[in-house]
């Protein structure tokens, strides 16, 4: 998967209804813990909601929502000092493709080439999404974070603010990957971000499996975003000393890209004895994505 589509929705946790289909939840069960769990996009808008009464009940009835860290705690969070900045990575060729699309977005362009790589390249998808109407303020874990804390319910993260931001921020060449890709797939964003909202809606897993596999993701990447934390996921939610009760129902939110593929949330748990059973009810989306032309 490129590494822009999956950036996209992680970084901006920072930041027409359908009758039947409903976006994918499972029910995972262990001795006396149950687990609702709800695949998430960190950006949205009005039309995907309101959530599904399920989910709604799940949130009320719960001894805490699971989100994957809570943005309101950041006291002390500090973000490094990179060393590089988008003028050093980028070739003539990017350099240019830069400008056009800066100027495309009323953004000053000379304070996007002397930011670091991973800070440009969060600008401009922050931009590009607020133009196309989506933002982190309609995501699903920022809504039910709010609806959590005026219902009384603890919310848990499953990791600090610190630790996302570090993951965002000390990328390799300071994020020239994530940059590259989001200036390269600059034009297909409007389409694929509108086909993901859609077969989030749907709960459309084979869509949301081919937005996946868009493209490549390079192994480090993968491993650092989705495979290593979906093992350290796995491990909490399945430790008798973390955090839950050991008699407890919970609504666990993560992004819907951590459900699936292999090595997915879901699998860890059943391979740590949980029962996982899909309770949504889905329907096919009513778009396509079209993987691009490998580099």
């Amino acid at each position: 998967m490129r590494p822009l589509w999956y950036m996209v929705l992680f970084i901006l946790a920072f930041s027409a209804r359908q009758a039947v289909a409903e976006p994918l939840y499972w029910q995972a069960k262990k001795d006396d813990l149950t687990l609702t769990i709800l695949g998430s996009v960190h950006v949205g808008d009005e039309s995907m909601y309101p959530l599904p009464s399920a989910i709604t009940d799940a949130l009320k009835n719960s001894d805490g929502l699971i989100i994957e860290t809570d943005i309101r705690k950041s006291d002390g969070v500090v973000y490094p000092h990179n060393k590089l900045t988008t003028a050093d990575v980028l070739n003539t060729e990017q350099l240019q493709l830069l400008t056009d699309i800066s100027k495309s977005l009323g953004m000053p362009t000379q304070q996007l080439l002397g930011s670091p790589p991973w800070a440009t390249s969060l600008s401009i998808q922050i931009q590009q999404l607020k133009n196309l109407g989506y933002g982190s303020a309609g995501g699903v874990d920022a809504t039910l974070a709010y609806k959590a804390t005026i219902q009384d319910v603890p919310v848990i993260s499953l990791e600090p603010l610190q630790f996302q931001i570090d993951l965002m921020t000390k990328q390799k060449d300071d994020g020239k990957e994530w940059l590259v890709s989001s200036l390269e797939e600059f034009d297909q964003t409007d389409h694929v971000v509108h086909c993901l909202i859609e077969s989030w809606k749907a709960g459309d897993l084979a869509k949301l499996e081919a937005f996946s596999e868009l493209s490549e993701m390079s192994p480090e990447l993968e491993k650092a975003f989705l495979t290593d934390r979906n093992i350290d996921w796995a491990n909490k939610l399945s430790a008798t000393d973390w955090k839950l009760k050991s008699k407890g129902n919970y609504l666990i939110v993560v992004g819907a890209l951590h459900l699936v593929g292999e090595g997915n949330l879901l699998q860890l748990l059943k391979e740590k004895g949980f029962s996982v059973i899909q309770q949504s009810q889905s329907q096919p989306a009513q778009c396509q994505f079209e993987a691009s032309p490998k580099s």
